[in-house]
């Protein structure tokens, strides 16, 4: 279906990859995995024709169709119920002509020939499932709420993606290339996509860190470790992926150390040949006995040439370069527990938007050190309540005592024109060179201090955010999807320091591996507008 040769790309003189070769075949599941920054969705671009490699090509079967699932509106102009319809492509305008044609055989026969075409073409089409399925997949991703005249424009970042999805889906490809397709999906609708992929004939490429996912949907990992500029290949979900790699570098580690362990004892052989050739050397009288003076020559040369034949074997050797790892993410949070006692209360919350009651009468208290874990539906109202908590958002009716700190869900707000250095300083008073120092340990190179916040991918928003929230004094900490779009490894990182953290934590996520890895001890739900604790 498709083949990618010998496929390259570079950027800003960086190699993201090169020497890719990869078949996706009807009935293929391939995740694909690595670091942030390292030219994931690029590669998917690249895939489906939206950039050009730099070298290589990508091959396509001429009957192909490739659905590609892209976290970009592609005309925030177009209303909801246009931008749905048009995923069914050529059924919508055969359905617009044959409601035309109906009303035309009322007063004229002629027409009842091109009608009976188009009802073909219909049947063709699977045009009976057609209206079934658009409602299926409005319900199941949480859509079926957005008016038919409403603008991309006008929704929410996470509904313009679940629409997109959902367009995708519509079109019913037969190869699907999917980036990111589960970070505004509540745990319904990943399970639903999960199913659905499950029985999907065709082939499917996505890049997913939604680890239980990946183990769900894909049989095999393509990874762009960042250290590689060839991609490595792995058999398996995410649980495999993750043994093997492991194995992989522990192989890797016993090679160089043997390795070495013989580039030494070579080294050493050379050394203690010069040291002979150079002793037998010294030896050789200027005036003496020919015999000796021609022994004494006839041992040098041969320490030479043993020398020489040494340093030609290890030249000829192919020695293992020192393994190389990315820099890991520095994460410290505040370790000392807090008194005991309530940290945040709530009573009476009231909150209504663009007319629609989403919280009603809300209550709750928070102890110090509570861990909670806050369930619902898309929709439900659960960033909504932790905006309210951290004092984003004011309450129609009711009153909030405490104060959380809010990791939001997307980084709409922040995507400004101000530097990643300057944003820092104003969220932490810090001198400059403690502020890049920290900078630093949240994987943000000096090339990357004056880059406008806009111009960040959503994974270095994350990190940037997270800095600041690990630095401030808060120790109410509210949580909102905090494992979008980071990495396997940030998730290691991030997962133990909350884990460790000593404070009190409100957390949303669709992530139940990091739910259970920080230990949540409460589960609260958000439905119909109420608040329902334990």
């Amino acid at each position: 279906m498709l083949k990618a040769v010998s496929l390259a790309k570079r950027h800003d003189g960086d190699t993201l990859f090169e020497k890719l070769n990869l078949i996706v075949g009807r009935g293929d599941r391939i995740g694909l995995v690595g670091p942030n920054g390292t030219g994931k969705s690029t590669l998917l671009n690249v895939l489906a024709g939206v950039q050009p490699p730099t070298y290589g090509q990508v091959l396509r079967s001429p009957d192909t169709t490739v659905g590609y699932f892209t976290q970009q509106v592609p005309d925030p102009t177009a209303t909801v119920g246009d931008f749905l319809a048009e995923g069914l492509g050529e059924l919508v305008a055969v359905n617009a002509r044959l409601e035309i044609l109906r009303e035309q055989m009322k007063q004229d026969h002629r027409v009842l020939g091109e009608y009976g075409d188009l009802d073909d073409r219909w049947t063709h089409l699977a045009g009976w499932n057609a209206e079934t399925w658009l409602a299926q997949v409005r319900q199941r991703l949480d859509i079926a709420h957005l008016p038919q005249a409403a603008t991309l424009g006008e929704i929410s970042g996470g509904e313009q993606a679940r629409l997109t999805l959902a367009r995708v889906l519509l079109e019913s490809p037969e190869l699907l290339l999917l980036d990111e397709p589960t970070n505004h999906l509540d745990a319904d609708g990943i399970a639903w996509l999960g199913e659905w992929l499950a029985r999907f004939p065709g082939g499917i490429l996505v890049v997913s860190h939604d680890r239980d996912f990946l183990d769900r949907v894909v049989t095999r990992i393509v990874e762009l470790d960042g250290i590689h500029e060839e991609p490595q290949f792995y058999t398996g979900g995410y649980t495999e992926y993750r043994a093997e790699k492991l194995r992989r570098w522990e192989r890797l580690l016993l090679d160089y150390e043997a390795q070495e362990k013989d580039r030494r004892r070579w080294e050493a052989d050379i050394e203690k040949t010069k040291e002979y050739a150079a002793d037998k050397e010294a030896t050789i009288p200027k005036r003496g006995r020919d015999q000796q003076n021609r022994l004494a020559k006839k041992v040098a040369k041969k320490a030479k040439a043993r020398e020489r034949r040494l340093r030609r074997q290890m030249m000829a050797t192919k020695w293992l370069a020192e393994p190389q790892t990315r820099p890991p993410l520095v994460l410290k949070m505040q370790v000392d527990a807090e008194e005991a006692g309530p940290v945040l209360e709530a009573s009476g919350l009231t909150v209504a938007l663009g007319g629609n009651t989403i919280l009603r009468d809300v209550d709750l208290t928070v102890h110090s050190g509570d861990r909670v874990l806050i369930g619902g539906r898309n929709g439900a109202g659960k960033s909504t309540l932790f905006r309210v908590l951290a004092g984003h958002l004011e309450p129609d009716a009711g009153t909030v005592t405490g104060r959380g700190v809010l990791l939001p869900q997307t980084h709409d707000a922040v995507r400004t024109g101000v530097t990643v250095f300057d944003y820092l300083r104003s969220r932490l008073a810090l001198y400059a060179e403690d502020a890049e120092q920290l900078l630093e340990g949240y994987l943000f190179g000096p090339d990357q201090w004056h880059r406008p916040l806009r111009a960040l991918s959503a994974g270095e928003l994350r990190r940037l955010l997270l800095a600041v929230m690990a630095n401030s004094p808060a120790r109410t900490l509210l949580l909102d999807e905090p494992t979008n779009y980071l990495d396997f490894d940030a998730l290691d990182v991030v997962e133990q320091a909350f884990t460790e953290f000593g404070g009190t934590l409100l957390v949303v996520t669709h992530d139940a591996r990091f739910a259970t890895a920080i230990g949540c001890t409460r589960t609260w739900h958000v439905a119909d507008g109420h608040l329902h604790t334990d």
